[in-house]
């Protein structure tokens, strides 16, 4: 496969001048100076959105990474050995109309892009969508697509995966390219530079390589089933770095690992970072030294850092400390915090790893909570940490399903979204009992899929949860499936709510809390159709919802029929006889079930559907009847469906499942299925 490196592909494609007189406007600017630790990731063409598109060729070049690959110091580096303009949208002015020709004009480089000798790398797209309405960031896409025109320089964008793909719907003649993972050999290279940068000795060079070559060959193991999308993140790779760092006798590291004193994850390596800053207690001369066994431990080094970063008091100091040697420790803490390996200056964390581990016990601290929450739902999607989700909870211990609150499902399933690659995929299910005893009606299962690119078996992970908090699941949403008829459900705040099909959201109360909605649908869905149902809405919602492609919007609460919802409220089939209406809900359940998470093939693993929550009632009547007349197919440990089959035979679809609308053909279908 074509590695589009910088040296065989980026220096000939922009062979460009800088302009000495150009005067930059903010956001704007010359890279004057490379990363010492640069070791180029993985850059191929992306199979999914690229037909008869030639990198070589177009004027327009989209780069694409999941969330903290490295997109922004490519960028740099790129901008740094060709001379190009580097361009930071998360700096610049908001995007919009004319954001490009404005300013190439107020900076001074217009004429050098009419005599093509100007390049332009545009960094952050994704930062940019959050900052403005859809129009702005549409119109500015215009704007780079006309200047960009038939260009031989081309006009460069990076972005994470949606913004890339939600761009390229919108550019012409353009190409893209996809960031990838560190290889072994590589991901080797990469962290020891790291290391380097911060231990120039070299005088235990070999046992620090070894240590580091040991603890990536470990967690390639541990997550094998990931290859290089885990071991080869640079985050991860700056975290093992920091782990040789601060052991600081890597030969003793080198002994610890290959005798498997303990497994290597990243949660162990976080977690020894951790342990060996602790060391520094030793300096101390405490006059009760039995204290030294109580201080900055682990939890109390992470509370210190979630006080310094989101600007709460400092924690007190720990009880039986003299004043004496509360003023020793007080004096220390001052050093140790701000020179703490977790963060990278002006109370920021390091990495996007370091900041996950913060983020995970800072949600879970009952005086950051709140704080917490609103500062990842504050992301957006398209910025979310991508290992949040590692850090919060092991997804299953001795067999039990770990708790989920209600109010962190969204951000842990936007860290599992921000790992996405373009072609994977991942929804979320949210669901309730719909009977049982008074005491578990309040209980909620939360089950989030992954699917992968090139791979016919999803990944499931599963929570338990509750219905005593509301969901906040952020201004954008995307492919889900929610059933909590006692639970509250917060999509928002923002200027826009995003909603991308297929989604069906069933709750107690709606709160959509955003000036106006934007629903759509992502390439290629059958299933694009958004169903909304609460016993109670609540919205600032004011301007009729925009629907974006093959979309279709159903809406249902009392008093639906009311602007801007009119020409969207539900026209559900009315209940007849109730075996049938509850056999109606079950075939509806089946078939909502069935997303694409592999290219044209609606399949769901069998033990999901024959699961008893899926089957009770009339739901193994349903199941049996849909086999037995071929609209449902097994295909190994798959049950696949057969859209034409579901259309031609039961008389409806995806859409009309999703808003409850049922013909008399679908009520004879399970009426048969019944008898």
């Amino acid at each position: 496969m074509q590695d589009y490196t910088i040296r065989d592909f980026w220096s000939s494609r922009l062979s460009v001048q800088r302009i000495p007189s150009a005067n930059l406007i903010s956001g704007w600017s010359f890279v004057d100076q490379g990363f010492s630790t640069f070791r180029e990731a993985p850059l191929g063409l992306s199979a999914e959105l690229n037909v008869d598109a030639d990198p070589f060729r177009s004027a327009i070049v989209l780069v694409s990474a999941p969330g903290a690959v490295g997109k922004s110091t490519l960028a740099r580096q790129i901008a740094f050995e060709t001379g190009a303009v580097y361009v930071d949208l998360a700096k610049a002015e908001p995007v919009g109309a004319n954001t490009f020709i404005g300013g190439l004009v107020k900076s001074g480089l217009y004429a050098g892009w009419q005599d093509g000798i100007i390049g332009v790398l545009i960094d952050g797209l994704d930062e940019a969508r959050l900052r403005v309405t859809q129009e702005a960031f549409e119109a500015f896409l215009r704007d780079v697509d006309q200047l960009s025109g038939e260009r031989s320089v081309p006009t460069v964008l990076f972005g994470r995966t949606g913004a890339i793909q939600e761009a390229w719907l919108h550019l012409s003649n353009s190409s893209v390219l996809e960031i990838g993972y560190y290889g072994p050999a590589v991901a080797l290279d990469f962290a020891e530079a790291l290391l380097r940068a911060k231990r120039p000795s070299v005088a235990h060079a070999v046992s620090e390589r070894r240590a580091i070559e040991l603890l990536l060959s470990r967690l390639r193991e541990q997550t094998e089933t990931d290859g290089d999308r885990f071991a080869g993140y640079a985050p991860v790779l700056q975290a093992v770095a920091q782990r040789v760092i601060e052991e600081g006798n890597a030969s003793a590291l080198v002994a610890e690992i290959e005798a498997g004193a303990q497994p290597v994850t990243l949660n162990t390596v976080v977690a020894a970072i951790l342990e060996r800053e602790r060391g520094k207690l030793s300096a101390l001369q405490f006059s009760n030294q039995q204290l030294a066994d109580k201080l900055y431990l682990p939890d109390e080094q992470l509370d210190r850092l979630i006080a310094s970063i989101y600007g709460l008091p400092r924690p007190p100091a720990p009880a039986g400390l003299s004043p004496t040697d509360a003023r020793i420790y007080d004096d220390a803490l001052k050093t140790w915090l701000s020179e703490h390996p977790f963060l990278g200056g002006r109370d920021m964390p390091a990495s996007a790893v370091f900041d996950a581990v913060i983020a995970a016990r800072a949600l879970k601290h009952i005086d950051s909570a709140e704080l917490a929450l609103n500062r990842e739902l504050a992301r957006g999607a398209a910025s979310a940490n991508p290992f949040l989700a590692d850090f919060y909870a092991p997804r299953e211990k001795n067999g039990e399903l770990t708790f989920l609150p209600p109010q962190h499902i969204g951000v842990i399933y936007s860290s599992l979204r921000a790992r996405l690659s373009i072609g994977d995929t991942a929804s979320l299910l949210v669901e309730a009992p719909d009977e049982g005893r008074e005491d578990e009606l309040l209980r909620a299962e939360v089950e989030i899929t992954l699917g992968r690119r090139g791979s016919d078996r999803a990944q499931y992970l599963r929570f338990e949860s509750d219905q005593t908090g509301p969901i906040r699941l952020g201004a954008q949403v995307e492919d889900v499936d929610i059933t909590v008829p006692h639970t509250r459900v917060e999509i928002g705040p923002g200027t826009e709510a995003l909603l991308i099909a297929p989604i069906s959201v069933q709750c107690e109360a709606l709160a959509l809390t955003a000036e106006r909605l934007i629903v759509e649908t992502a390439k290629d869905r059958s299933d694009a159709a958004v169903f909304l149902e609460a016993a109670r809405y609540e919205g600032t919602i004011t301007s009729v919802p925009v629907l974006r492609g093959q979309v279709s919007l159903s809406t249902s609460w009392p008093d639906v029929l009311r602007h801007p919802w009119t020409s969207f409220a539900a026209n559900p089939t009315p209940a007849s006889d109730p075996r049938i209406d509850e056999a109606l809900r079950r075939l509806r359940k089946f078939v909502i079930a069935f997303r694409s998470h592999s290219k044209g093939n609606l399949a769901r693993y069998r033990d999901k559907l024959d699961h008893a929550r899926m089957t009770k009632g009339s739901g193994r009547a349903i199941l049996d009847s849909m086999l037995r007349r071929g609209v449902l197919s097994i295909d190994r440990t798959m049950y696949v469906l057969d859209p034409d089959k579901l259309s031609d035979l039961a008389g409806t679809n995806y859409t009309d499942c999703m808003a409850r609308r049922f013909s008399p053909q679908a009520i004879e279908f399970v009426r048969h299925a019944l008898q």
